[in-house]
């Protein structure tokens, strides 16, 4: 007799029991949204990364904040069609969470452009990745602080790896330098104070845009959070342009070029890489990923600017992905 089978008079008929059994997760399931989190992570700093040089160009030579305010408006123009044909329009949200992201996109969008762009027109590169290289200590101190998030032993190994690993890269002699030398310290190097504290104020307001995506209580998509960053930035960085937009006709070939490609790639790509990846992991597992950004911004240096690369440079290329191997092995 069943277990679930009603005994015999008078006792009345129990109902049967059902066993409700959950699908099982395939084989290697569990990996995969992990992964595919981390390639975003780094997808999104390898780009950042290429704004460096991008960045340094625009401020020696073009009006910055109407490339910013042109920046926007192109990648607004991708991206709102974009949001409409995949997921019907804007999301609908609270009011508290379209605060976060009008703040997020005031952190990352307008003030850590303006202060990177101010502070990359008084250092070098070499000076500016020193000050960079501390995101990943920001990015967990931060969550420390604002998310009460407590990361194991292994992550901060990771986080120390790749924060060395950044310092080797951009403490390292440059090959070719007068004497076969370069100065290692800030005092050495002649580094400018402004603009050494503008740059430590770019890595502070990078690192708030990217904590505060994870303080959304209501869900919303990598498209659409970067779609309306992207708005936001547009209307934050307008009062800034407006001066600068006599100078529009400084804007030749390799100016309109470099505005598509901050707005298509820098703006509306990395946006959504970063989103669609935070969303999946820990600010501290996301904070090393941040070490991939002067890392790539070394490899354009080398590859577009002509800067040469030593083996130390390698060497701190080699802390970073060590570190990042110790934050994200299972």
């Amino acid at each position: 007799m069943p277990p679930h089978a009603a005994p015999s008079a008078p006792t009345p008929a129990a109902p049967p029991r059902v066993t409700v059994r959950l699908p099982q997760p395939a084989a290697g399931t569990p990996h995969g949204p992990a992964w595919r989190a981390y390639l975003d992570l780094a997808a999104a700093m390898v780009i950042v990364g290429s704004s460096v040089a991008a960045a340094r160009f625009v401020s020696l030579t073009l009006p910055s904040h109407l490339v910013q305010e042109l920046r926007f408006l192109v990648a607004a123009c991708i991206a709102v069609p974009l949001l409409y044909r995949r997921e019907g329009g804007l999301p609908r949200l609270p009011a508290r969470d379209w605060g976060v992201l009008f703040l997020q996109a005031a952190a990352g969008a307008l003030l850590f452009n303006v202060l990177l762009l101010a502070g990359v027109a008084r250092l070098d590169a070499a000076a500016a990745g020193v000050v960079t290289s501390t995101t990943p200590a920001v990015m967990v101190l931060a969550s420390l602080v604002l998310l009460r998030e407590r990361p194991g032993p292994r992550t901060l190994a990771g986080i120390a790896c790749c924060v060395a690993g950044v310092l080797v890269l951009r403490l390292a002699p440059v090959p070719g330098a007068a004497g076969g030398d370069a100065a290692l310290s800030l005092t050495a190097s002649g580094v400018d104070g402004v603009g050494l504290l503008l740059v430590l104020g770019a890595v502070c307001c990078e690192t708030l845009f990217l904590l505060l995506g994870r303080t959304l209580r209501t869900p919303v998509s990598p498209l659409a959070a970067s779609t309306v960053c992207t708005l936001f930035g547009a209307v934050q960085f307008l009062p800034l342009a407006l001066p600068q937009a006599h100078r529009v006709a400084e804007l030749d070939v390799t100016g309109w070029l470099l505005v598509g490609y901050y707005g298509a790639v820098i703006t509306v790509a990395a946006y959504i890489f970063w989103f669609r990846g935070v969303a999946r992991v820990s600010a501290g597992t996301a904070g090393a990923f941040t070490a991939v950004l002067p890392v790539s911004a070394l490899a354009f240096s080398a590859l577009l600017l002509g800067e040469p690369v030593g083996w130390a440079h390698l060497a701190g290329v080699a802390c970073v992905l060590c570190g990042i191997w110790c934050v994200t092995r299972r």
